[in-house]
């Protein structure tokens, strides 16, 4: 299998892990308690001067998450675009995989170690493990 095949495979399972984070994420609801409930209105009615206006914080919750989003979407644009740039010369791309590898690794370390949510984990290091073998084929 050609390295631009594996690094569009790679983009397909990152943008599903993306897709379904965003879907989840932004419709996601208590349902733990009476506890949880708590503490998600407390976020939510708690403002404090941050910046130039006042936030609480669920809006920095919430905009993290929708940063999270746009950084995996920027994963898989950035994906696609060097699997083009495999086609002219892929020992280039080497460097730019090794990071991305890198990135999984350590983004499944702290959604494990912050969220112990097994599917995040299992999809970011499916991808590093993409990564890797398009690492091995070049």
């Amino acid at each position: 299998m050609s390295v631009t095949t594996i690094l569009h495979i790679t983009a397909g399972v990152a943008l599903f892990q993306y897709a379904a984070h965003t879907f989840l994420f932004t419709t996601a609801k208590p349902t733990h308690g009476p506890e949880e409930v708590s503490v998600v209105e407390a976020m939510k009615s708690s403002h404090f001067k941050f910046g130039i206006r006042a936030h609480s914080y669920w809006d920095m919750y919430f905009g993290y998450g929708l940063g999270q989003v746009l950084a995996g979407l920027l994963e898989v644009a950035f994906l696609w675009l060097i699997a083009s740039q495999a086609v002219v010369g892929a020992p280039a791309i080497k460097p730019m995989i090794s990071v991305l590898v890198g990135y999984n690794v350590l983004h499944a370390g702290l959604v494990w170690k912050y969220f112990s949510f097994p599917l995040p984990v299992i999809f970011d290091c499916l991808i590093a493990a993409c990564l890797a073998w398009a690492l091995f084929v070049i």
